[in-house]
C-alpha cells in the first residue's frame, strides 16, 4: 500500500515473486508473472521460449522454429531441437531426413541409414 507503515503491505510488482515484506526477485527467462503480489511465476508453454527476465505478460513467450520442440519454461531459443524425423541445430529451422535415412529423437542427432535390405521413403 503507498504510504504503509507496515513492511508486511508491500508486495512485489508483476515480473517479481516473493513473499509479502520481504526482497523480491525477478522472474527468470521462460516465466512471467502478470500481477502484482505473492504468486508465483508462470513457465512459458511446452514448444514457446522467452529471453526476457522479469517479463510481465505471457506475449514474451515466443514459439520455437518449425519441426522444433522445447520444455516447459525453456529461457533461450536453443532450448528448441528438431523433432523425430528431422535434424539441424537447436534453435534453428530443421530439414527432412532424406529418403534411406532415419532419427527416433529429438535433438541435434544426425539422421542413420536404413539397414541393409530396409528402406525409409
Amino acid at each position: 500500500d503507498i504510504g504503509s507503515s507496515v513492511i508486511n503491505n508491500c508486495s512485489c510488482i508483476a515480473g517479481y515473486t516473493g513473499p509479502d515484506g520481504a526482497e523480491c526477485d525477478a522472474c527468470r527467462a521462460g516465466t512471467f508473472k502478470v500481477g502484482n503480489g505473492t504468486g508465483t511465476c508462470i513457465s512459458c508453454a511446452m514448444d514457446l521460449y522467452s529471453t526476457t527476465v522479469a517479463a510481465v505478460t505471457p506475449d514474451t513467450c515466443l514459439g520455437c522454429p518449425a519441426l522444433t520442440r522445447s520444455d516447459i519454461g525453456s529461457g533461450i531459443i536453443t532450448n528448441c531441437s528438431c523433432i523425430a524425423g528431422y535434424t539441424g541445430p537447436d534453435g534453428a529451422e530443421c530439414d527432412a531426413c532424406r529418403a534411406g535415412t532415419f532419427k527416433v529423437g529429438n535433438g541435434t542427432g544426425t539422421c542413420i541409414s536404413c539397414a541393409m535390405d530396409l528402406y525409409s521413403t
